[in-house]
């Protein structure tokens, strides 16, 4: 005689979507219950930039259709528009805000991550936004409605560099600051930022760096800014706010599950509780460059990750070794590309030319950090493919094509200018 089991989902984006194709897929025909703060079908907040800057319709936000189609295919009991406040992972109870109980055998948390705000005044005014939901989306949208002229991002992040070029081209006076030293602080080395940062100048697009945002006041103008570096204030019609962003956590107990920034995970997305999984923002899994655990906030990431852990939740038993930091994107007319880190290496190589750059660190003969800057991604995904196998062998990128010397960069080097 078969046990009925139930399936608990906590959160609705990819790493959610992935388990549950995983659940059905492995022969799990039990209960499966879904809980989320959204009203919305999953969608997929890097698109939400474009979104507003009227690049694709509204229905385009959601990759399996605005409509619930999804969770009618895979039998999915949906518990919307109300979050998790309670999850007793020892009794294995769940609670939303709405009162609804559920007992679960076992579970994955895989809640996302929420833009972060600084405790300052006029942080809340309604002309200061956020950019990661749909709710979001739509509020700067219609604030675009109104032709504002002058607008300030907060944030040198990959988002907020997508928001600088949504608004410029949408005809705003834009300014860039940040309290980091350069632009992308943490994928980028700063000679490649200065080269970017010198391009967005060019463009008339102001930048304030090694500048702390402490605090927002009304003025006549609309909005002034008041920053660590200077006096001087910065006037805006709106705010965008993209300094990054924090797991979802709030119901978590953590007496109960260990936490560091996010959920730790075993390498099979398991946490410190066996029926207890965690994958997407919230997981803090292996970083493959220096086998610590990091929250990897990538959507490819949170793919596999939610993937494996359906798999496991299914009674398989396989094994995510884990990834590394990458980042990928695309702006005014430039793709810039950031692979492991730079900064632990102990010999590095720059080549260049008129449209393209790639600067490459090694530890010996391991490749440990690439950017790459240039108007196409031709060869990132040879090269991020080719890094991550050599750590996952412990080996080194040598007589395959990629980077082990001289005669191979420059190799590397000449395809990506001719796929430019």
């Amino acid at each position: 005689m078969s046990i009925e089991r139930t399936m608990c989902i906590i959160g609705n984006g990819c790493a959610a979507i992935e388990a549950i194709k995983a659940l059905r897929e492995n022969d799990y025909a039990g209960q499966i219950h879904l809980m989320t703060n959204s009203i919305w079908p999953s969608y997929n907040p890097m698109l939400t930039t474009y979104y507003v800057a009227g690049k694709i319709d509204f229905e385009n936000l959601f990759p399996l259709g605005n409509n619930m189609d999804f969770y009618q295919q895979y039998d999915v009991e949906l518990h919307l528009g109300s979050p998790v406040v309670e999850l007793d992972a020892e009794n294995k109870i769940i609670r939303n805000e709405a009162g609804y109980k559920l007992e679960y055998d076992k579970c994955l948390v895989a809640t996302g991550s929420s833009p972060f705000l600084p405790s300052i005044e006029g942080i809340t005014n309604n002309r200061v936004y956020t950019l990661r939901t749909v709710e979001d989306a739509q509020c700067l949208r219609k604030a675009l409605q109104d032709s504002p002229k002058k607008a300030l991002v907060v944030g040198a992040s990959m988002i907020g560099i997508k928001v600088v070029e949504l608004l410029y081209n949408a005809g705003l006076e834009v300014c860039l600051a940040d309290q980091a030293t350069h632009l992308f602080p943490l994928a980028a080395h700063p000679e490649c930022a200065k080269i970017i940062e010198n391009r967005l100048v060019e463009k008339c697009i102001k930048l304030r760096f090694g500048a702390a945002l402490q605090g927002i006041e009304e003025s006549s103008q609309g909005l002034c800014a008041h920053f660590s570096e200077s006096d001087d204030p910065e006037e805006a019609d709106l705010i965008v706010i993209c300094i990054g962003v924090r797991p979802n956590l709030s119901f978590i107990n953590m007496d109960q599950i260990k936490v560091d920034k996010g959920i730790l995970v075993d390498d099979q997305l398991r946490t410190s509780n066996p029926d207890l999984f965690a994958a997407g923002d919230v997981a803090q899994g292996t970083n493959l460059m220096t086998g610590e655990k990091e929250i990897i906030g990538l959507l490819p990431n949170a793919r596999y990750q939610g993937r494996i852990a359906g798999r496991n939740m299914a009674g398989r038993e396989e094994f995510y070794r884990g990834n590394i930091p990458h980042n990928i994107t695309h702006f005014m007319d430039m793709v810039f590309t950031g692979l492991g880190d730079l900064r632990n290496g102990s010999r590095e190589e720059i080549l260049r030319d008129t449209d393209s750059y790639i600067h490459m660190a090694w530890n010996g003969k391991h490749l440990v950090g690439v950017n790459m800057l240039g108007p196409s991604c031709a060869g990132i995904g040879i090269i991020k493919n080719a890094l991550e196998k050599s750590l996952m062998t412990n080996t080194y990128i040598d007589d395959d094509g990629l980077c082990s010397n001289k005669l191979q960069a420059n190799l590397l080097f000449r395809h990506f200018s001719k796929q430019s």
